[in-house]
């Protein structure tokens, strides 16, 4: 357990800048604020000393106090009941594991968009977190083929050298024409190869109001296909191929009929190649900014990878799999989606712990603690629990009825504590002041302000 302890000091001295687009519902708010801007975070460090220098260099985990928050806890879930809302509660001692307080912390909940740790930890411990998604462009003679990879992030200017808009479409035309024009080919037939995800591109359940916040799926697209904050093109991938139609006749390159929809051919020559950010990347820029189109990107990467189809249905079921393969009690646990925006998801605050620990603990994982949005400062927290500026990273969460809080909390006593709070079902109309109830609690528990 002492190696996570460096990796919680370095995330609490991380300042964080920007305002990240909020998750589902929670955009709804809005993020105009009049607080300045805040300086752009250093990237998280990693721990390279030996386990031997780690013991010269941090205080042995029993040396670590723990919290006391039963009395806040009692205050939060009064409160919360009141509003009629049904809990899922669990806070944990960072250092042992150890359970300090909980109320239905194994009854299984909507988590909202908090489901999208669950995603990212799968995607960081199947995938890795150094993989990078290739967009290709293949040659057989008279078409050249746009091939996706699943980086729905792509820029189709110049890359930008963030998550979003890394790989460049411009890039992949500039390459694919200067390779083509060294065969002495000037015009080409183009077609867009999208096969690699099929099925539905929504989630089985999702309604008009769901696909507001959540692209079509497919296995590429410009800036997750989106046109304004409620509004995505209805097909990312062709949208991408007339884009890189563009892209190629400004290279040279005369496309004379498509794009078109069709498979690359396997015998077909790859001319040109661009690379997304790494999937560590991709999950900082899913968990800050809540963003459910790649959030349902990666699980079904998740399932391409274990051999399963590339489908909805089999990106949730993968989540689930690799889950219990980290060694997670995934008891109850029922996934309609990936990103949170089905409200018949069902997962307990227990399970949701239990990946934030494993988060400080699994090496491949320690990019979901890093990329939790921070309190006042970033992500969907930007505007969050003022009083622990800093102190607290969590994912949220907000549907009509459901209000989730997940992440960690370091209090003024020197402690670490993991908590998962998930509040469903309450009164219509209710969902801010239920969220407002959360923040006190865990503002609260960053402040030490708990009695024994």
């Amino acid at each position: 357990m002492r190696k996570f302890v460096i990796f919680i000091t370095a995330v609490l001295l991380l300042a964080a800048a920007g305002y990240g687009a909020l998750d589902a519902y929670d955009r709804v708010p809005g993020i105009l604020t009049t607080r300045p801007a805040v300086a752009q975070p250093a990237d998280y460090p990693s721990v390279s000393a030996s386990p031997e220098e780690l013991d010269q260099l941090i205080p042995a985990v029993e040396d670590v106090p723990a919290a006391s928050v039963s009395a806040a806890a009692d205050d939060f879930v009064a409160a919360a009941q009141a509003i009629g809302a049904e809990l899922s509660v669990t806070v944990r001692d960072a250092a042992t594991g150890q359970e300090l307080y909980a109320d239905g912390a194994d009854t299984a909940l909507a988590p909202a968009s908090s489901l999208k740790l669950l995603t990212a930890a799968a995607a960081l411990y199947q995938l890795g977190p150094q993989t990078r998604l290739a967009t290709t462009a293949t040659w057989d003679g008279t078409t050249l083929t746009l091939v996706g990879g699943g980086d729905v992030l792509l820029t189709a200017g110049p890359s930008t050298g963030e998550a979003n808009g890394y790989a460049s479409l411009e890039d992949l035309a500039q390459q694919a024409a200067a390779a083509l024009q060294e065969l002495g080919v000037t015009q080409v037939r183009l077609a867009v190869d999208d096969t690699a995800f099929t099925g539905s591109p929504y989630g089985a359940d999702w309604d008009a109001v769901d696909t507001q916040w959540v692209m079509p799926v497919a296995a590429l697209a410009v800036d997750h296909g989106q046109i304004s904050e409620t509004s995505y093109v209805s097909d990312p991938a062709l949208d991408a191929a007339q884009q890189f139609a563009a892209a190629l006749q400004d290279a040279g390159v005369e496309v004379i009929s498509g794009p078109s929809q069709a498979a690359s051919d396997d015998d077909a020559r790859v001319v040109a190649t661009v690379s997304s950010a790494s999937v560590a990347e991709l999950v900082r820029y899913t968990l800050k900014e809540s963003d459910n189109s790649v959030a349902e990107v990666l699980a079904r990467l998740v399932a391409l990878s274990r051999g399963q189809a590339g489908t909805a249905a089999a990106g949730a079921s993968a989540v689930v799999a690799v889950l219990g393969e980290l060694g997670v009690d995934t008891s109850g646990i029922q996934l309609a989606d990936a990103c949170g925006l089905s409200s018949t998801n069902r997962v307990t605050a227990r399970l949701l712990a239990d990946v934030v620990l494993e988060g400080l603990e699994e090496p491949r994982l320690q990019s979901v603690i890093s990329a939790l949005p921070v309190a006042a400062l970033d992500g969907t927290l930007a505007d969050r629990i003022d009083d622990a500026a800093g102190l607290v990273r969590a994912k949220t969460g907000t549907l009509a009825q459901t209000v989730s809080l997940t992440g960690i909390v370091q209090p003024d006593d020197g402690s670490t504590l993991v908590f998962s709070l998930l509040a469903s079902d309450f009164e219509s109309g209710s969902a801010w002041e239920v969220r407002e109830v959360l923040d006190e609690f865990v503002a609260q528990m960053a402040h030490g302000n708990v009695e024994p």
